[in-house]
């Protein structure tokens, strides 16, 4: 498992991923897909490859979904 995969994609959804709403995967919400390529062309920029974002974190398109449902929830709440 690579530590500085994990710190990488966890500290790229704190800065990159603000959403306002859920994610739809009935209807293929093209977000989550967006951001993996986004997360793994800026991981590989630093020289973090996609198999290692994989061995690290697993499915990276479903901590995508994650994330957007997260950041949608945090909006929520603190609106309410």
């Amino acid at each position: 498992m690579s530590q500085r995969a994990i710190d990488f994609v966890n500290n790229w959804i704190e800065a990159n991923v603000h959403a306002t709403r859920p994610a739809d995967m009935a209807h293929d919400d093209p977000r989550p897909k967006q951001l993996v390529a986004k997360c793994t062309a800026e991981a590989e920029a630093v020289g973090i490859s996609k198999e290692e974002i994989l061995d690290g974190l697993g499915d990276l398109e479903i901590c995508m979904i994650t994330a957007i449902d997260r950041a949608a929830l945090a909006k929520n709440v603190k609106q309410a």
